[in-house]
């Protein structure tokens, strides 16, 4: 029974495959006769290459943004924007900016800001003109320096105190008299000064102001030979005096409560301790007294300048040693 079924089963199969493969063609035939479906499909797959290659033929259509007369050969309409006579060829009208005397091939006028000297500052032919020196001799620097920073204590700690408190306690007037006083009364240093000298002019108008101021000006509390007469003093010492003579100025010294100095000037203030009165007033304590008054007297007529002078320099020891050598030379080289 078993094998019936199967050769049945091996008949119908060849069969069955038949009858599908024939009912296949027949639908086959009617697909290709009904192309309502189908033939959409293959016209959009047809036509994709062919759109591609027109694309390269065919333009662009017109939608009116760009003018064919904007960029054909016409000419454009003259707005007025450019004018043809500021680029033609003939001669600008000359509005004075630019004046062509000022570039010409005349010589420019020297005005001077310029000079040929001044720019040439690697030239060998100029001379170079330099201030002379003097040249400062200072063998004892270390005891100067000692005594330069004695005075300078003995300034701030005593000499200053006394004169501000000095100036307190006395007016103006009286300060002017005392003044007065001690310089009426060291004329002969400043007369003997002239007359070694050969000013005999100085030396005749040094005895007027003394016998003026002494009986007139009250002991030459006032001075009424300058203020009336015109006379006016000089201030001729004997080192000055020595100076005038062609002496040099020796070694640089400072001495303690004198201050500044050098070995001819040390020598003229010798020489003008004898020569004043103040010298000989009796007891020497009186003597001292005065002349310390003179000291204090003086130096309130220079407070500030001192420390003024050290606030300005970095080394003041060696800018008053210049200082004093420099104002010594021109008291000289005065007639």
């Amino acid at each position: 029974m078993l094998h019936n079924n199967t050769q049945l089963y091996l008949i119908k199969l060849p069969i069955s495959l038949l009858i599908l493969m024939m009912s296949g063609c027949a639908s086959s035939k009617n697909n290709t006769e009904n192309t309502t479906e189908i033939a959409p499909v293959l016209a959009i797959a047809i036509s994709l290459p062919e759109a591609k290659s027109e694309s390269k033929t065919e333009f662009i259509e017109d939608d009116g943004l760009f003018d064919d007369a904007q960029f054909n050969d016409e000419q454009l309409e003259d707005d007025g924007l450019f004018d043809d006579a500021q680029f033609s060829d003939e001669q600008l009208e000359d509005d004075g900016l630019f004046d062509d005397a000022q570039f010409s091939d005349e010589q420019l006028e020297d005005d001077g800001l310029f000079a040929d000297d001044d720019d040439d500052l690697f030239s060998n032919d100029s001379v170079t003109e330099t201030a002379p020196t003097t040249e400062i001799s200072d063998p004892f620097y270390y005891f100067n320096k000692a005594m330069f920073h004695v005075n300078d204590k003995l300034y701030f700690w005593v000499l200053r105190p006394t004169a501000v408190g000095y100036k307190a306690i006395t007016p103006q007037f009286f300060r002017v008299g005392v003044a007065n006083f001690f310089h009426n009364i060291t004329m002969p240093i400043r007369f003997t000064s002239s007359v070694l000298q050969g000013d005999i002019e100085s030396s005749g108008t040094e005895l007027g102001r003394f016998a003026v101021n002494t009986t007139v000006g009250l002991l030459g509390v006032m001075d009424p030979a300058e203020d009336y007469l015109d006379w006016h003093p000089n201030n001729q010492d004997m080192g000055l005096t020595l100076g005038k003579y062609g002496i040099g100025n020796g070694p640089y010294i400072v001495w303690p409560i004198f201050g500044p100095s050098t070995l001819r000037d040390s020598v003229g203030k010798g020489t003008d301790y004898f020569l004043s009165p103040l010298t000989y007033l009796q007891p020497d304590k009186l003597s001292i007294t005065v002349q310390a008054v003179d000291k204090v007297n003086a130096t309130y007529f220079s407070l500030g300048d001192y420390e003024a002078f050290k606030q300005a320099y970095i080394d003041p020891y060696e800018r008053m040693k210049e200082f004093y050598i420099e104002y010594r030379a021109e008291q000289v080289a005065e007639n």
